[in-house]
């Protein structure tokens, strides 16, 4: 796993890594905070106001909407056969993330045991959400993680590009999973939700080896900024999933004054360098190419 671990300093970099390669042509997507000359927030930017450049190259603006667009939130919780004695606590975690996400929120409730199964699909929904976790039984079979993940990431946070992405990953790692684990696969999709501004959390309940599961989360939550924890016993597992609640709903928060800010670049640069600037007397930005910031 030794490039896993060399990507990590490399990710930020390539945060702008581009969404779809088309032609020479690619949408980008950066994120802007605004200020008067008191320091106040200005909140009514528009695309008349902005302007992006690429390398040096004045690029077409496409859309500037605000931050903290809506949610859709992937709750991905293990369903192997090593978090069956763990049942009760990882029901009772799930219930406690429900009760603290505000109900404006989607989650889609998703498990890995075996395969991929979508419980819910993404709602507002908290009463299905809940009689799903309280069906919610181990499946079985090894972890099929980052299979889940990917194809989580393909059918319920994709197909929604107007909201902000996000998983909270539940899991076990006992060194075992379905399938060999495969790089390119995991940098492309890593990748990718770095530059629709995706963030994700996990919690770990960690057996006497580790394998892959632990490797990708660790990546994965340092690359997008995410809360990381591992744990060795389930006992804490409903405090730390508490914990990942606050966070997300704390930076929805932090980014209630900022702006989303698309834009068509070169697909052939893979590591631009993007400015943003304001075309109004006294305006200040601060720029980001991940939230929060």
């Amino acid at each position: 796993m030794s490039r896993l671990r060399v990507f990590v300093a490399a990710a930020v970099i390539l945060a702008l890594l581009p969404l779809t390669l088309l032609a020479q042509r690619t949408t980008r997507l950066v994120f802007v905070s605004a200020t008067d000359a008191a320091g106040a927030p200005v909140l009514n930017l528009t695309r008349a106001d902005v302007q992006v450049t690429e390398n040096g190259s004045p690029r077409e603006v496409t859309r500037v909407s605000r931050g903290n667009a809506p949610l859709r939130i992937v709750l991905l919780v293990d369903s192997s056969t090593s978090m069956g004695p763990m049942m009760a606590r990882f029901r009772e975690a799930l219930n406690g993330f429900i009760d603290l996400m505000p109900p404006e929120d989607e989650v889609a409730f998703i498990s890995t045991g075996g395969q991929l199964r979508a419980r819910t699909p993404p709602t507002r929904d908290r009463q299905l959400l809940r009689t799903e976790i309280s069906r919610f039984a181990s499946g079985g079979g090894a972890n099929a993680f980052l299979d889940s993940l990917i194809e989580a990431d393909r059918r319920f946070l994709k197909s929604a590009p107007g909201q902000w992405p996000v998983f909270v990953i539940v899991t076990t790692d006992n060194g075992e999973v379905r399938r060999e684990f495969n790089l390119d696969e995991y940098n492309a999709f890593m990748n990718n939700l770095l530059a629709r501004g995706g963030t994700a959390h996990a919690v770990i309940v960690r057996g006497a080896a580790i394998g892959p599961v632990t490797d990708v989360t660790l990546n994965l939550t340092g690359n997008t900024g995410g809360l990381y924890a591992t744990i060795n016993t389930d006992t804490t597992l409903p405090e730390r999933v508490a914990a990942i609640a606050r966070r997300v709903v704390a930076d929805h928060q932090q980014m209630v004054n900022t702006f989303e800010v698309e834009f068509i670049g070169d697909a052939r640069q893979v590591r631009p360098t993007v400015n943003v600037t304001v075309a109004r007397d006294g305006v200040e930005l601060e720029m980001s190419p991940r939230r929060p910031f």
